[in-house]
């Protein structure tokens, strides 16, 4: 199965589920990592992954040679860099794009969004998580992190050349019932396609029995597990003293942070992503450096409902690892990983153009356990190419990271040619 989105330009560029005989991308530039950026160069791919890095023209020229034929792909004045990373979206709310307002907080944003979700049918879902899809692609971003709550990504995505771990959502809000189910059905892995991962909702919707049992499953077949924590005020006060709106929703409290129901399941490590993190109370940012997992920030829902800046150097500081997520188009208004970059550095002025696409390269690509998010020998071709006007390093960064320039195209595991 071959994917065709045509460039900017009206020429085609050809992207494949299944890796492709060996094929070159060169160009100008090419960014290697945060510090590195080699000029004349290009990268040989096989089997979707980095063979060989080619820096100089007779490097070039030796790769030409290669009595297989290589396809080359000539990107002529264009930066080639590791794909972006998107490590937390909803494709499945794709849908919903433009119909809801964060304005009146949180708690009517969530009852306005199962309303809406409920009024649509399974093939607008689906619909939504293919043009999702094709957003992301578009936008520079190869790889994804799906919180899957419809039940319909996994079919999608396993025939879209967007490369995917499928998190399976889970909460049950206390309901035996609805945990004796899910369990069921989690305890059936996915098919072949896409990477599996679990979402435990939140400490908030999840019962300590669902917690628990999410927790082993995670052990016992090594998932990734992606965890909405801390987002907003209103968890934090009902999870630790039974107050707020949520009381009223919820019952009694568990009289404890979200953080330490999600270490008492086995679920806080270095395969776990947690999402938001806004509100992290004394000593918290400490555990999550100290379990490894990752915090993942999304710049756009930030400013969709608009919240103070989140407290990111607080966790840089702490050593935490940090990646960027688009979340859903029911509370942003694109899918594109460039904006959550500029968004990020418009709110945190302090963060480098270096740390922000760590952020969207190598951090996402730790959360979603998908290699090193670098250009190195071994690593999966995960590649994009932007038209930026910048000839060093700085200069292509700045562009990258507080602009939007132009995508030529974009290969998940080499793509194809």
């Amino acid at each position: 199965m071959v994917y065709e989105e045509p460039s900017p330009q009206g020429a085609p560029r050809l992207l494949s589920k299944t890796p492709t005989a060996v094929h070159i991308l060169r160009a100008r530039f090419l960014l290697i990592d945060p510090e590195h950026l080699a000029e004349n160069a290009g990268v040989v791919v096989e089997g979707g992954r980095i063979q060989r890095i080619l820096i100089g023209g007779a490097a070039l020229r030796r790769a030409q040679a290669d009595p297989r034929r290589p396809t080359e792909i000539d990107l002529g004045e264009a930066v080639l860099t590791p794909a972006l990373i998107d490590a937390h979206a909803h494709l499945d709310l794709t849908a919903l794009g433009g119909r809801l307002s964060g304005e009146k907080g949180f708690g009517a944003w969530v009852t306005a969004l199962l309303e809406a979700r409920s009024g649509c049918t399974r093939e607008q879902l689906a619909r939504g998580v293919r043009e999702g899809a094709r957003r992301l692609l578009a936008t520079g971003t190869a790889v994804v992190g799906d919180i899957d709550a419809c039940r319909v990504s996994p079919e999608v995505l396993a025939r879209h050349p967007l490369e995917a771990v499928v998190y399976r959502e889970a909460l049950d809000v206390g309901e035996a019932q609805r945990r004796r189910s899910l369990l069921a059905e989690l305890g059936q892995p996915l098919g072949e396609g896409v990477r599996e991962g679990l979402s435990p909702h939140a400490p908030f919707t999840v019962g300590p029995e669902l917690f628990g049992a999410l927790g082993r499953i995670a052990r016992d077949r090594n998932l990734p597990v992606a965890i909405h924590w801390s987002e907003t005020e209103e968890e934090v006060r009902w999870l630790t003293r039974g107050e707020g709106p949520l009381a009223a929703l919820l019952g009694d409290s568990p009289g404890r942070g979200g953080l330490e129901l999600i270490e008492e399941a086995g679920l806080l490590g270095p395969g776990t992503a947690l999402i938001h993190g806004n509100h992290p109370t004394p000593n918290e940012i400490e555990r999550v450096a100290q379990a490894g997992a990752t915090l993942v920030h999304c710049p756009g829902t930030h400013h969709f409902f608009g919240r103070s800046p989140a407290p990111l150097e607080r966790y840089r500081a702490a050593g935490v690892s940090l990646a960027l997520g688009t979340d859903s188009l029911a509370s942003n208004t694109d899918l594109d990983m460039r904006r959550e970059m500029a968004l990020l550095r418009r709110a945190h002025p302090g963060f480098s153009p270096e740390e922000v696409w760590t952020m969207a390269t190598v951090a996402g690509a730790r959360a979603l356990g998908r290699g090193e998010g670098i250009l190195r020998e071994g690593q999966w071709a995960d590649l994009a190419a932007f038209a930026t006007s910048g000839r060093d390093r700085r200069a292509i960064l700045e562009e990258l990271t507080a602009g939007s320039p132009q995508v030529l195209g974009t290969w998940p595991a080499g793509g194809g040619a």
